[in-house]
């Protein structure tokens, strides 16, 4: 093909036409345009498929991050229920003035306790890097954005005032006070904690950590 035109523009060049290889020239520039504007569309569908392509792939593992944010969550709920359940039956005892129990000991090392839930974040920062609007459904991309930037914020800030705010200044003074920690020959780390009251009938007329707990609720 290119020697087919360049036996063309010899030949016009030759006869000394030149207003025939003027439009010669400018065909040969039409030619060329349409070309590279073959190509660069070309290139615009290949970067087009590549950005779709990761797109499923990081929606697909933010979904993963999820669900697994999701089960953290669950887990936390659970626990926090069962601690919660040791703060009610601490209350029924000392309200009710039932006689002091050493099952309670479980309850009276771990009340206070709390669940800190790890999300995850690693997917979603590396589509803040690459860029938010690779999303392309606009909906979507405004609820994961809003899920990590506001409500997990919400949640990890939550969780720190209660660490440095209630817990650290509040909960823990009182209840080295009134109880002592100790360990079952049994116990292992990530289990509840046990405590025994320094005086138990003393206890049941505290009112301040009855207040406390029922705060705690």
């Amino acid at each position: 093909m290119i020697n087919f035109f360049r036996r063309i523009r010899q030949r016009l060049l030759s006869e000394n036409t030149f207003n025939r290889y003027l439009i010669y020239a400018i065909g040969e520039i039409i030619l060329v345009v349409i070309g590279i504007l073959i190509a660069l569309q070309i290139d615009n569908w290949n970067e087009d498929r590549k950005l779709k392509e990761y797109e499923i792939t990081i929606l697909s593992e933010i979904n993963e991050n999820l669900i697994k944010s999701k089960k953290e969550v669950h887990l936390a709920i659970e626990d926090d229920k069962r601690w919660r359940g040791c703060i009610l039956t601490i209350l029924d005892y000392l309200d009710n003035r039932k006689d002091y129990n050493p099952n309670l000991n479980q309850c009276f090392g771990s009340y206070y306790w709390s669940s800190t839930v790890q999300f995850s974040y690693s997917a979603f920062e590396e589509l803040k890097a690459k860029g938010i609007e690779i999303i392309s459904n606009k909906k979507l991309r405004r609820e994961i954005t809003a899920m990590y930037d506001l409500r997990f914020d919400v949640i990890e800030s939550e969780v720190e005032v209660w660490d440095s705010q209630l817990l650290s200044s509040t909960i823990y003074p009182l209840h080295t006070k009134l109880f002592r920690k100790y360990f079952p020959d049994s116990w292992s780390v990530f289990e509840d904690e046990y405590a025994k009251p320094t005086d138990y009938e003393e206890l049941m007329d505290n009112e301040t950590f009855k207040n406390l707990l029922s705060e705690l609720i």
